[in-house]
């Protein structure tokens, strides 16, 4: 009798029918090798739940990808044309600052000469791209169905046409603009001086009362820098955390350490600074990208989790001496408090309701952009204390009231698209996953969605989070292609 040893079956060797079938997507479960003899069984490969879900995503991030996502130069007027729009863009702080009107039409001049340039290379592929095809998806939306079928049509159409120019200027600085680590470059030094003039403004200005651009504080509790409104906190909060996430790209893991230091140590002042504001919006969202910046490092990189830490510990010792040694500051604290456990009866929570009953009442399509006073005065005057506002000081309730539950959505999924454009990061080399960290602390000052924030479609201060966003989303682009 054959022994049992000698009926096993030899190993699959070189090209064995099993190895190619396995190659082909069939592997062999009940058979044996061919040469055994045996009747061979074979069907499809199964792939666990897990593996299936882990390719669906990978096949997301291909989507999304923005690596390689890139309108070159090229030579001639074109590369004139975009030396000019990078310098008007690194400028557009300034702007915002001492010039709303010219900051404005800077945006616009960038959004057209970035259009000019797709269609003169003939560059259509860009449209198609998830990110820019969401954005020219809500600006259809907003003028084919909001606008038209708004409470006041024309008072929507007067923003929803030009809201174009915010996707053109977030598309021109992710891919055209910022090409390399010297273009980042100019627009880091330009940014970080306006915000130290602004910083430097506020601190004269809390110290005498009247900032050197002659305006004095807000209700003698705020800061207002060079604005005459106290927004100066939230201005610096969203243009300042892309200047520290574009710090790892310039200085490098092993860049000087005086560099490293002077960036600390800028990142603390301006961290200071808007606490001295008394913006509790800004300064909440600042410690929570910190937090998150911080956790996210701890996690990534567990062998400088202590110093990680100690960074943490310092920054909130330091945030909470200042609130506790200044007495306007610490009032502020106390009225934040109040807030909190009475928020039911804040004016907050009767602005975030009048969002909800405007929605309630246009829940599809929204009551239209530029709508939401007049809809107000219509809906919810009589339950109104103070006046109907222009808007909820919340973005999603602003997209929710304004657009309906369809704008809600669409903003929602181009959100979801950038998130997960930037997530790779996570996953490269050390720079890039410390680009990444930054570039979420950056996503947690402009998106965090529980807290009270000024208008998103109002033109100054959707100027400052689409050119925070196109920034963030340049440097993200920049390091994952130079990690890849």
């Amino acid at each position: 009798m054959e022994s049992r040893a000698a009926q096993q079956p030899a190993p699959c060797t070189g090209r064995c029918p099993c190895r190619i079938s396995a190659g082909q997507g069939r592997i062999f479960r009940a058979g044996r090798h061919p040469g055994s003899g045996r009747r061979r069984i074979s069907q499809p490969a199964r792939h666990p739940p897990h593996s299936r879900f882990r390719a669906q995503i990978a096949r997301i991030m291909i989507r999304t990808d923005i690596a390689s996502l890139e309108l070159t130069a090229g030579s001639g007027w074109t590369d004139v044309l975009r030396r000019i729009n990078l310098y008007l863009f690194a400028l557009l702080p300034l702007l915002l600052l001492f010039w709303r009107g010219g900051a404005d039409a800077a945006a616009s001049v960038i959004g057209i000469s970035f259009l000019a340039v797709v269609i003169a290379r003939r560059q259509w592929g860009l449209a198609t791209h998830p990110l820019f095809a969401a954005l020219l998806a809500i600006w259809l939306l907003l003028n084919l169905l909001v606008s038209p079928l708004a409470v006041d049509p024309a008072a929507s159409f007067s923003r929803s046409v030009v809201w174009l120019r915010f996707a053109l200027l977030f598309a021109a600085a992710t891919c055209w603009l910022i090409q390399s680590r010297r273009d980042l470059k100019l627009v880091v030094v330009i940014w970080s001086a306006t915000l130290a003039v602004s910083i430097v403004d506020g601190l004269v200005q809390l110290i005498s009362g009247t900032s050197l651009t002659g305006n004095p504080m807000y209700n003698t509790t705020r800061l207002t820098g060079p604005l005459d409104r106290p927004n100066i906190g939230m201005f610096v909060a969203r243009l300042g955390f892309p200047l520290l996430a574009a710090a790892p790209l310039l200085l490098g893991l092993r860049g000087r350490g005086i560099h490293i230091a002077a960036v600390a140590v800028a990142a603390v002042v301006g961290f200071v600074f808007i606490l001295l504001t008394g913006e509790r919006s800004a300064a909440l969202l600042c410690a929570a990208a910190l937090g998150a910046a911080g956790l996210g490092g701890i996690l990534t990189f567990p062998r400088y989790r202590l110093q990680v830490l100690a960074t943490l510990l310092v920054t909130g010792s330091i945030g909470g001496v200042v609130a506790a040694m200044s007495e306007r500051i610490w009032y502020r604290v106390l009225q934040f408090g109040t807030v909190l456990k009475h928020f039911a009866d804040s004016h907050y929570a009767e602005l975030f309701g009048i969002g909800f009953d405007i929605w309630y009442n246009y829940p599809v399509f929204g009551a239209g952009m530029k709508n939401f006073q007049a809809s107000c005065w219509a809906i919810s005057a009589p339950q109104v204390t103070d006046g109907c506002p222009t808007h909820p000081h919340n973005i999603y309730i602003e997209w929710l009231a304004e657009t309906g539950t369809v704008g809600l959505v669409f903003y929602l999924a181009f959100l979801v698209l950038v998130l997960a454009a930037a997530w790779p990061l996570l996953r490269g080399s050390t720079t890039a996953r410390l680009t990444g960290l930054l570039v979420a602390g950056c996503f947690v000052v402009l998106l965090f969605p529980l807290i009270a924030t000024q208008s998103q479609f109002s033109n100054w201060p959707a100027l400052v989070f689409w050119t925070s966003l196109a920034l963030t989303m340049a440097i993200a682009r920049l390091a994952l292609k130079e990690h890849s």
